[in-house]
């Protein structure tokens, strides 16, 4: 099994920092999925998946992976993953009061 990383918006294989390649043969093969993870958060990552490559790819298995837990909002405040979004835990996004049960 080869592991690879695959952006999500042009299909392009990562091949080293700030290298992109739309040629799998000589895309890096992390090995390990776990190197890929750790991959994706040192180099800060976004809109990528993870491949997991058979020799038959009829078995390749493709990991989503989620957006980064720190985002930014669209007013440009940085939100951490313990803030809670406009309208969780029964608040209004706008009053800030409980809303009545459905």
């Amino acid at each position: 099994m080869k592991v690879f990383l695959r952006s999500t918006q042009t299909g392009w294989y990562y091949k080293g920092p700030s290298k992109w390649t739309s040629q799998q043969e000589v895309a890096q093969d992390l090995a390990q999925t776990a190197r890929a993870v750790e991959l994706i958060f040192e180099a800060h990552l976004e809109n990528v998946e993870i491949l997991l490559s058979y020799d038959n790819p009829r078995y390749d298995l493709v990991l989503p992976v989620p957006q980064s837990p720190f985002r930014e909002d669209p007013l440009g405040r940085r939100q951490t993953p313990g803030d809670s979004l406009p309208g969780e835990n029964g608040k209004s996004a706008i009053l800030g009061k409980k809303q009545p049960p459905l």
